[in-house]
């Protein structure tokens, strides 16, 4: 350890590598006041109900493809901030191991504590939820908690873009439709909650469309789960209907900063095999940030500038 006094938490909400870890997870999330805004029992219930219909799913999505890149992702982002900070560096997970609540003790022992959110956009169901976890800890800490309308990350974001784009021939490239998406939210939730995190996920998309105003853009939402209404468009119908018109896709995913699921499941294998089916002339995903040198410099800048 180097510095006894300042403390940095990366936090996310972890991933499932194993099999073990799927009913773990699942119970944490589904069982989670932020997500599922109901008393106690009604959420106990709910969850039951939830994780024996979505277990089964959630082991063929392991299967395809693989061990969340989360953790290790996560991992590496840490080590690379400790050769850049002056701080003791720690990271967490809401549903995984390592939990926040393990950490606890330990930070209690630092006269200053930061807790950086690996998440762009601010929501209930993530944030919120995390500093739920750090409870009293997360009161006398310095929070990094959004990055959705920083220049210096929409920069890292644009040049995944750029990247994707020359990855199209130049014929290709000037059809292209940058297709924007995010993780969607019951709309109940939000009109509930007031939760900010659609807004600033326009945001996002709206600074990096002006990027790229050359071509054309749409934002559409994934990952719905159940029967209530979810904000749409659905990426899935998006990608169906700009498939069926023989347009290049590069989808952007502007809600994630590291590869998990939803980019590398849902967008790479459902949503590609559902634009090959329906003819689209080239389907690609820009990179999530992950665990790159300008990511991380940019986590020690907003540090800095917070204080350590």
């Amino acid at each position: 350890m180097k510095n006894r006094s300042n403390a940095v938490v990366i936090v996310s909400t972890g991933g499932i590598s194993k099999v073990s870890d799927i009913p773990i997870f699942l119970w944490g999330m589904f069982t989670d006041k932020r997500i599922m805004p109901y008393n106690r029992f009604a959420r106990f219930l709910l969850a039951i109900l939830i994780i024996s219909l979505r277990s089964p799913k959630t082991y063929g999505i392991l299967k395809h493809s693989g061990p969340s890149p989360v953790l290790s992702y996560t991992r590496s982002i840490v080590k690379k901030l400790g050769n850049l900070v002056d701080a003791d560096l720690f990271f967490a997970m809401r549903y995984t191991s390592p939990k926040i609540e393990e950490l606890i003790d330990t930070l209690e022992n630092y006269k200053k504590i930061f807790i950086v959110s690996l998440f762009p956009q601010f929501s209930c169901t993530t944030i919120a939820s995390f500093m739920d976890r750090f409870g009293e800890v997360a009161k006398k800490a310095v929070k990094i908690d959004t990055f959705y309308k920083d220049a210096r990350y929409i920069d890292i974001v644009a040049q995944k873009i750029d990247d994707a784009l020359k990855k199209l021939p130049k014929d290709l490239r000037k059809k292209a439709v940058l297709l924007f998406s995010a993780h969607s939210l019951p709309i109940s939730l939000v009109k509930k909650t007031g939760d900010p995190y659609i807004k600033q996920v326009k945001e996002s998309a709206e600074l990096l469309a002006k990027r790229f105003s050359e071509y054309r853009s749409e934002l559409a939402f994934q990952s719905k789960l159940g029967p209530v209404k979810w904000f749409a468009p659905a990426t899935l119908d998006k990608v169906a209907e700009l498939s069926k018109r023989h347009l290049p896709i590069v989808v952007v995913p502007v809600s994630f900063i590291i590869d998990n699921s939803e980019t590398i499941y849902e967008i790479d294998l459902l949503y590609k095999s559902l634009a090959n089916k329906y003819g689209a002339a080239a389907f690609l995903r820009a990179d999530c940030p992950n665990d790159e040198e300008k990511f991380v410099r940019l986590l020690a800048e907003k540090l800095k500038e917070k204080g350590l």
